[in-house]
């Protein structure tokens, strides 16, 4: 069949500005996508893009809104990816509503998300900045301490002044969410992250 030189120029203008914005697309910085701190359970990182479709399932079984969909900073393949957002909302899987099932990896509908013991889980470990914290600055709070459910991982000194334990922290995230500092004092990060194999 022959294609007009009209439609043919169409399409080659059409192919052009498609190349275009791929180039350009590739030209956005991809952060290390170890910051991407996802939900318990996810699969290795290089698996957990081909697996996850995006179905938004994880998110609707959330009971704390805690997952939040990946955008163009978290890096271009991890875009409409799941991952967790405490100062949205706690991951509650280790105290909490989800503790007894982790809705998000129960109900995960192509294995993105697996089903693990709840003692095998960490997520990330919380990063502490002192020079935000109300109680290096003089203040009274303990907030951290109060809410943190692992025990062990958030110890108070004898001035009152929070001390983090990275190798105790699950990643939960309850400490970034409570924290009333402004802008707060702990950062959610995956540092340390388990994740669960996945076997083909």
């Amino acid at each position: 069949m022959r294609i007009a030189r009209r439609e043919f120029l169409k399409l080659l203008a059409e192919g052009a500005a498609a190349l275009a914005v791929f180039k350009l697309v590739s030209l956005i910085p991809s952060p290390p996508r170890t910051e991407i701190v996802r939900p318990p359970g996810a699969v290795e990182e290089e698996y957990f893009d081909r697996l996850c479709v995006r179905c938004g399932t994880c998110l609707e079984v959330c009971p704390t809104n805690a997952i939040v969909l990946a955008d163009f900073s978290d890096g271009i393949e991890a875009v409409s990816t799941p991952k967790i957002e405490p100062t949205v909302g706690p991951c509650e899987f280790f105290r909490g509503r989800c503790e007894d099932i982790m809705r998000c990896s129960r109900f995960c509908p192509t294995g993105a998300l697996q089903l693990v013991e709840r003692e095998e889980v960490k997520i990330g470990t919380v990063e502490f900045s002192s020079d935000r914290c109300l109680a290096y600055m003089g203040k009274e709070c303990v907030v951290c301490n109060e809410v943190c459910p692992v025990h062990g991982a958030n110890t108070i000194t004898s001035d009152l002044k929070p001390v983090f334990h990275g190798e105790k922290c699950v990643g939960c995230g309850i400490c970034v969410h409570s924290c009333p500092a402004q802008p707060k004092a702990l950062t959610l990060r995956s540092k340390g992250a388990k994740r669960a194999r996945w076997l083909r």
